[in-house]
């Protein structure tokens, strides 16, 4: 039932059902239509020899009779009934009495005057001179069944035969008798059986034909072509968008599969701009993120740096009023001691360890300089400066030590406006402090080579200064602008200057980034605006 439901519901069968439908009504219209024609066709056809038949046997019977010859016209009624398709041939008189006929045992006899073949010209009373071809015929079945067409053809009496000498018949009766012909309807029966199963199987041939070539052209135009939709409509749905319709006609159908097609490729590229944008999103997303937690360990390294440099303010300011004192003195008693005479006791040793005292004293004098530039405890100072300028100065001060080092410097031209505003002392600090980092990176005897350029747009001048040195470890990297963190001997330093650049380009509001490969070099970006924020406070939280 379920597949019966399933195939009425289908568009194919919907549309041959009552194609077929129509098929067989009008070809079993038609053929009832041409059988019925065909059959009056043929009847009227054996009505007209019939009327032959009547004819023919008057004439043949008319010479014997004018002359009276009965035994000629019996033999030639005779001969005439044995035609095919004849079955009696008879004549009889006005009043009913058969003179002649095929069969010798009724002649003599009387007919009926209410008889079927009797009454067409005397159901009036008066007998009827002459009757039309219609009324001359009629249909009935015989004694022993068998269909019958009977002609009547009234014998008149002709002129000629009224006149001639030998003739009985005033010439004003004008019907001598009557001839009754019966033919047979079998073949005319036959015939109409033998058409109608013709037709029948002619209209059912045709019915099956048309409605073959109904299934092929609903299958083939119809049905192929949906099923290839709906097909493609499925795997269209489980996402094969690359899924294409075979067009082969310019017809409805076709303009639906071209229609399709159009979808499924506008799918397509939906789809393939929707996975871009989401890659984008993707993308983007991990950019943000990144950026976000490169700005985060940004404003911790800020927080860190302002809280390290509230500390160095305030043990600079506590340090270095006694420093002062201790350096003053420490001068004053090796003066004394200098003047005294060099023979008494230790005199060369005191004046040694005073010397020490007073370097180290300036040593701790320059560490907390340091830590005061690095705690911003200077006011602002900015002014235009070219940093083009600055950057000339700073390796020609820093010339001698490249040369010393057997290193080479490669120089880029500024490219762009490199006026900033800015404090031009500490840019230039910062930049010699980058240069002898690199410097001392790279070491004497290594053929290294110090990188400098300038690169300015709209809204800021950014410096680059990179070296082919050793490079600094990952781990490292997040605490070279830390205070007092030195991957140098104790001789060499105490970690201040990277601490001090950044602190110089915090206070200018720009921002100083590095790249560092091990056993590459390192390259570090100081980006600074051309005109820096107002109202930035210093990390150590105001002047001294």
């Amino acid at each position: 039932m379920k597949t019966f439901a399933r195939m009425l519901s289908s568009l194919g069968v919907r549309l041959l059902i009552p194609l077929l439908l129509t098929v067989v009504f009008v070809f079993g219209a038609y053929s009832w239509v041409s059988v019925q024609r065909t059959s009056q066709r043929l009847v009227e056809t054996i009505h007209a020899n019939a009327l032959q038949t009547a004819d023919l046997v008057k004439r043949a019977t008319q010479h014997g009779m004018m002359l009276n010859q009965k035994d000629a016209v019996h033999e030639t009624i005779r001969l005439l009934a044995h035609t095919p398709g004849v079955i009696d041939i008879r004549i009889y008189d006005k009043q009913g009495t058969i003179i002649f006929s095929a069969r010798e045992p009724e002649i003599g006899t009387q007919v009926d005057m209410h008889a079927e073949a009797c009454v067409i010209c005397h159901e009036t009373g008066t007998p009827l001179r002459t009757v039309s071809n219609a009324n001359r015929m009629r249909v009935y079945r015989a004694a022993d069944g068998q269909p019958t067409l009977g002609v009547i053809d009234p014998i008149e009496n002709a002129p000629r035969c009224a006149n001639a000498a030998c003739h009985a018949h005033p010439p004003e009766q004008s019907v001598l008798g009557v001839l009754d012909v019966k033919m047979s309807m079998n073949p005319l029966d036959r015939a109409l059986v033998d058409l109608r199963g013709e037709m029948i199987f002619v209209t059912l041939a045709m019915i099956l034909l048309v409605g073959a070539a109904a299934v092929l052209f609903v299958r083939f135009m119809v049905t192929k072509p949906l099923r290839r939709l709906q097909e493609g409509t499925k795997r269209l749905a489980a996402g094969a968008l690359e899924t294409r319709i075979d067009v082969r006609s310019s017809d409805e159908v076709g303009r639906l599969g071209e229609a399709f097609n159009r979808m499924a490729r506008d799918l397509g590229q939906a789809r393939a701009e929707l996975e871009g944008w989401s890659r984008r999103l993707e993308e983007e997303v991990v950019h943000k993120t990144t950026e976000l937690q490169r700005i985060q360990k940004q404003i911790l390294h800020v927080e860190k740096m302002t809280s390290l440099g509230k500390l160095a303010a305030t043990v600079a300011h506590e340090i270095n009023n006694p420093l002062s004192g201790l350096l003053t003195y420490a001068r004053l008693v090796r003066r004394d001691l200098q003047e005294r005479a060099p023979s008494e006791p230790n005199h060369a040793e005191n004046i040694r360890y005073l010397e020490s005292i007073q370097h180290e004293a300036a040593r701790c004098g320059d560490i907390v300089r340091n830590l005061l530039v690095f705690a911003r405890q200077r006011g602002k100072d900015f002014k235009p400066v070219h940093v083009d300028a600055v950057l000339d100065r700073a390796l020609r001060l820093v010339k001698h030590h490249l040369e010393m080092n057997g290193l080479a410097s490669e120089r880029e031209a500024a490219r762009g406006d490199d006026e900033i505003s800015c404090d031009e002392d500490q840019i230039e600090q910062a930049v010699l402090a980058l240069l002898m980092n690199a410097i001392e990176a790279m070491g004497p005897g290594s053929n290294g080579t110090l990188r400098v350029s300038l690169l300015c747009d709209a809204d800021a001048a950014e410096i680059r200064i990179g070296d082919t040195g050793r490079g600094i470890p990952a781990d490292v990297l997040p605490h070279i602008f830390e205070p007092f963190y030195s991957t140098k001997n104790e001789e060499s330093g105490v970690g201040l200057g990277l601490a001090v650049v950044w602190g110089v380009v915090e206070r200018h509001g720009g921002r100083i980034d590095v790249e560092s490969e091990v056993g590459q070099g390192t390259t570090f970006r100081v980006r600074l605006p051309r005109i820096p924020k107002e109202g930035r406070e210093p990390a150590g939280g105001g002047r001294a």
